[in-house]
């Protein structure tokens, strides 16, 4: 089974664990092989004991009884019977016959197999006399009872130290996979997330890696645990009875085909409940992130209802797949198991009825039920975690779509610092085949210089510089290259790739710390470095007004920043770092006038010896660029200067005239 092969790579990493578990595991099972044979031999061997046949004896350590001493040890011609009948002690000389015992009316009698009716001359013994003849049996008891308290110590003990090394092996694997698969998020291709949602991978994170618990646990009682049980349950059953122990065989085919329909009918069920689950999952997120709606348009009795009818659903599946538990699965086990032990009293009373010479005993019937109840035991588990196995099987396939994903190459090497001459040569791009976002787009951009590229949504702006930054690759059917420094960009891993680019995007991530943090992120820069680029760039003010400066701590997503300080943050981020490529894309679309002058101040500055590339909204931001490219559905239809290309009167005239009107008119 594939999944289990894909847990077995994080479970051999604790070997010594999953021995020692494994060993206790054994332990624990053997103990409880033993337990049963303990309490047999206290009832069979010790407390019934007294009933076998005692005989007269010169030593006088034996039980003395109507001045003759009397042992077990030694057989003579004189013997004494001892016999519990109706919680009454009867002593009786020689022999008895086997058969139905009577004492009624201080006679004694036994009706033997053939109907004949025999009474027995017989001594009701006093307390005395009951303890007297005990006596030689209190040592070997408080043997037994202290060996049987020793059994459940030890396990206990060793149960403890199963389970806790099991947990140690679960705890560490989850650890493990969860470190593997941000890992593996970090070096999957950018089409991973177009395709997943981000709250789906995270609940694969945080909750899916939980099947893989759930799987060896799982395993750990099926394949283990139960196994280990049947085994030694059929030495105690096979020790005490071998007979029955064969006949037991005839319910492993039933089991089978009756597990085969269970599990049928369950997988059915399983899968409207975890379908029924998935929508209600997705209707509250609708719910969630669209409550402004519902409240603006008063829809909240609509959705109530129609949430109920999705909760309905899966109401229903869950009770349908109680009511198969109930009706042929683990319940049903449980009345197997008392029909099992009214047979085993049955078919060991049939033979001491039938069988003159058989005599059964209660500790018999004791042990062989208990093994019973753990060859049962097992059977019971089978059907309860099946439908826990199948749930483990899934998430663990889930998960491991994370870390067994298609990842970038992620090695890294030092290369010298990139001039920064950039060249797009005939660039034809896809995301979906026939489909083309860019055609055909031939740009050089000079080192040192600033450009900018403006265009409608979906002209291909923010491809370009996806292709630039690789977070897409050319696949068939695309064409062109790129080049940096007349090297095509592909011949670089992409860590390695990335270590001269810096680049500033439109909603700047700000996470959970302090300015400074979040500023260096991975850089060496010193407090006094951070401090310098952020007043640069005009972050000032900001430091100034804060109590700690750049120390001041940041709530996560920035909540306690304004849009423009957070992108100020993002600004110095990207500059910090020192890079020879500078990618800002839509950078200044959410920040006010004054914030955009103070960018545009320290754009001037921050662009000297490095390559600027801005995708712009606002076409103020790139009045002074060298150079302007305008797109138009994948194809570049203007390139110059601003002057020019107002000029020229095109496309670009145009966007420019409606961004001013629009500034007038407000």
């Amino acid at each position: 089974m594939k999944q289990i092969r894909k847990v077995w790579r994080y479970i051999r990493r604790y070997k010594k664990l999953l021995i020692i578990s494994v060993t206790c595991m054994m332990i624990v099972q053997a103990l409880g092989l033993a337990a049963p044979l303990i309490v047999k031999s206290i009832l069979d061997d010790q407390l019934i004991g007294i009933t076998r046949p005692w005989y007269e004896t010169e030593d006088t350590s034996g039980v003395l009884f109507n001045g003759n001493f009397y042992t077990q040890d030694e057989i003579s011609s004189n013997q004494l019977t001892i016999v519990i009948i109706n919680g009454d002690y009867l002593a009786i000389e020689g022999q008895i016959v086997s058969g139905n015992q009577s004492y009624v009316n201080q006679v004694f009698s036994i009706t033997d197999f053939d109907g004949n009716i025999i009474v027995y001359p017989a001594t009701l013994l006093t307390k005395d006399q009951v303890m007297s003849f005990y006596t030689p049996f209190m040592q070997p008891v408080m043997i037994l009872l202290i060996l049987l308290f020793a059994r459940y110590v030890l396990h206990i003990v060793f149960l403890y130290i199963q389970r806790i090394s099991t947990a140690y092996i679960t705890v560490n694997v989850v650890r493990d996979a969860r470190s593997d698969a941000v890992k593996a998020l970090q070096k999957m291709p950018m089409t991973y997330f177009e395709n997943e949602p981000a709250g789906k991978v995270a609940n694969r994170i945080i909750t899916d890696v939980n099947g893989m618990i759930n799987l060896f646990s799982t395993l750990m009682n099926l394949l283990f645990n139960a196994t280990l049980s049947v085994i030694f349950a059929y030495i105690g059953m096979f020790y005490l009875d071998t007979s029955l122990a064969l006949l037991t065989f005839i319910i492993f085919p039933v089991i089978y085909f009756w597990l085969k329909f269970f599990i049928k009918h369950l997988n059915a069920i399983a899968i409207k409940v975890s379908e029924s689950a998935s929508m209600i999952t997705a209707k509250l997120n609708e719910i969630i992130n669209g409550v402004n709606i519902l409240q603006i348009f008063n829809y909240q009795q609509e959705t109530e209802n129609e949430f109920e009818v999705i909760s309905n659903e899966f109401r229903r599946e869950q009770l349908k797949e109680q009511k198969l538990h109930l009706s042929i699965g683990w319940n049903l086990i449980r009345l197997v198991g008392l029909l099992v032990t009214a047979f085993v009293i049955g078919y060991f009373g049939f033979q001491s009825i039938t069988v003159s010479t058989y005599i059964i005993s209660a500790g018999t019937i004791y042990a062989y039920n208990d093994y019973l109840s753990r060859l049962i035991e097992p059977v019971s588990i089978l059907f309860r975690e099946f439908g826990n196995l199948q749930m483990a099987l899934v998430r663990t396939d889930r998960i491991f779509t994370i870390i067994d994903a298609e990842q970038e190459d992620g090695s890294y090497e030092e290369i010298p610092r990139f001039e920064g001459h950039i060249e797009f040569d005939n660039v034809w791009f896809s995301y979906k085949k026939d489909k083309p976002v860019l055609l055909g787009i031939n740009l050089d951009i000079p080192k040192g210089s600033m450009i900018g590229i403006v265009g409608h949504t979906g002209s291909g702006k923010s491809t370009m510089m996806s292709l630039l930054l690789r977070f897409y690759d050319f696949k068939e059917g695309d064409m062109g290259n790129i080049y940096v420094d007349g090297k095509d960009i592909t011949t670089y891993s992409k860590r390695t790739y990335r270590k001269h680019i810096g680049m500033i995007l439109q909603d700047p991530m700000i996470y959970k710390g302090t300015i400074a943090t979040n500023i260096r992120f991975g850089s060496e820069a010193t407090d006094e470095e951070i401090e310098s680029i952020l007043r640069e760039i005009g972050g000032g003010p900001m430091i100034d007004k804060l109590p700690k400066g750049i120390h001041q701590e940041i709530l996560r997503g920035g909540g306690n920043l304004s849009v423009g300080e957070k992108q100020l943050i993002s600004f110095a981020r990207a500059v910090v770092h020192k890079p020879s490529i500078l990618i800002m894309d839509e950078a200044t679309a959410n920040i006010d006038t004054e914030t955009e002058e103070l960018i545009q101040t320290a754009l001037s500055k921050v662009k000297e010896g490095r390559t600027t590339i801005v995708i712009a909204h606002r076409l103020s931001t790139i009045k002074f660029a060298d150079k302007i490219i305008v797109l138009e559905n994948g194809v570049k239809v203007e390139e110059g200067t601003h002057t020019k290309l107002l000029e020229d009167n095109k496309k670009y005239a145009a966007i420019y005239n409606s961004q001013i009107k629009l500034i007038e008119e407000d």
